[in-house]
């Protein structure tokens, strides 16, 4: 059976438990400030394109894509420049520098000079402030885990920022609806000097090996991490599944509201509680994940939520319009996210467990390029692919290597892994 060794929680020259867990307090409420804000940003930014400047179809997309088009580009430099800069120091300037980017926007609508070449321009700008951001609070939770309890924080780190993604999404719908897109944008700039704030109080993270990380070239060091990834047998065959996997899902994100709205007739109430429910799924993943890995370890946990996380794909490509089928699709919504929340933490523990720590945050980054970055490409495919063989046909693909995907890691190193914490096996 494969084990992980145990890398992190014992090593010597970590702080003090106490410190540690203050500071991880810190970090866990500043990210949930923070991405209380960006879900008020993702209401705002589309119904300010739309409302004060007419914003086409085509153009809310391209708005869209440019925003989650840094995930591509930016995921695996972030990976090093997180070796040679204090995550701490990483955390607040993205936060400040964010705050600023995002305040242009009430700014240019006051002065009357707001345009969507603006509005692309700040989508990309803040797109690749949150990839570096995100990456640096990612790389700071095992290093503040304590011992024997990796999986449990980092299950902690996805239900704040689930429940802060889902209070935020309410919050940006009042006020968009009572002060205007433009300014609620304000609630988001706030949010990211209160981020900011909580940032400077983590303090119990080690420095950087800056001797080390500045002598390299920086493609040295992505492709280190690349060659670590691929070389890995059960990374190898992780990240496969999750490019997959993010494949697939893109195929069918990207069209379901359609298809839910214009062939299944949910209507927007039936959406907002299939969405709602999705939600309350995501959180209830992250919260079971760490004792399902303890209980049945986490290579069965893996499999078995890639495998359901594709199963709950089908009531959409099914359902028909009726009550019957929106109770389905709601179930099979929350049903998607508690499998997809346990693979995510599941994953990420797996990742930080069997790397070691001076490469940790450029696998994880190597993860995230994989995986996030294909979505963007996903989506385009999707569009072209539905104007040639329809919407359905397109849905259809996406289940279908879903289902490669998890029957890939089922017969994969992957499924025989029992690790339950820090490395510890059956």
């Amino acid at each position: 059976m494969t084990t992980a060794p145990e890398t992190h929680a014992s090593s010597p020259g970590r702080p003090d438990s106490r410190p540690r867990r203050r500071s991880l307090t810190a970090l866990l409420v500043g990210e949930g400030v923070d991405y209380m804000g960006t879900a008020v940003h993702r209401v705002a930014l589309p119904a300010l394109a739309v409302l004060y400047l007419g914003a086409s179809p085509g153009e809310v997309a391209l708005l869209a894509f440019t925003g989650t088009i840094p995930a591509l580009l930016v995921s695996l430099p972030a990976g090093v420049l997180l070796g040679r800069h204090p995550l701490r120091a990483v955390l607040v300037t993205t936060d400040l520098a964010a705050a600023a980017v995002v305040l242009m926007i009430p700014a240019a609508a006051v002065l009357n000079v707001l345009t969507m070449s603006l509005l692309y321009s700040i989508a990309l700008a803040l797109g690749s402030l949150s990839v570096l951001h995100l990456a640096a609070s990612m790389a700071a939770v095992p290093l503040l885990s304590d011992a024997g309890r990796l999986h449990r924080t980092n299950s902690s780190f996805t239900a704040v920022i689930t429940t802060a993604g889902v209070t935020g999404s309410a919050l940006g719908t009042v006020l968009v609806a009572t002060v205007g897109p433009a300014r609620a944008l304000l609630a988001d700039v706030a949010s990211f000097v209160l981020s900011a704030c909580c940032a400077t109080r983590v303090r119990a993270l080690p420095a950087p090996d800056r001797a080390r990380a500045v002598r390299r070239p920086m493609l040295d060091e992505i492709r280190e991490g690349l060659r670590y990834s691929a070389k890995d047998k059960v990374l190898r065959h992780l990240f496969t599944a999750l490019t997959a996997t993010s494949i697939g899902s893109g195929l069918i994100v990207t069209l379901l509201a359609y298809h839910l709205l214009t062939a299944v007739h949910v209507g927007t109430t039936g959406l907002g509680v299939i969405m709602i429910a999705g939600s309350l799924g995501g959180l209830t993943g992250a919260l079971i994940a760490p004792r399902l890995t303890r209980r049945y370890g986490s290579g069965t946990v893996l499999a078995t939520g890639f495998t359901v996380h594709a199963l709950m794909q089908i009531p959409p490509l099914l359902a028909e319009p009726g009550p019957a089928w929106l109770m389905a699709l709601t179930v099979s919504s929350g049903g998607q996210f508690i499998a997809a929340t346990c693979v995510g933490t599941t994953q990420r523990s797996v990742q930080q467990w069997i790397t070691p720590q001076h490469l940790r945050a450029r696998v994880q980054q190597t993860a995230l390029w994989l995986g996030q970055g294909s979505l963007p490409l996903a989506a385009l495919a999707a569009g072209g692919l539905a104007t040639l063989t329809g919407v359905r046909a397109v849905m259809l693909t996406g289940v279908l290597v879903l289902l490669l995907s998890a029957g890939m890691l089922w017969r994969s190193p992957v499924r025989h892994l029992t690790v339950k914490d820090d490395g510890g096996a059956l």
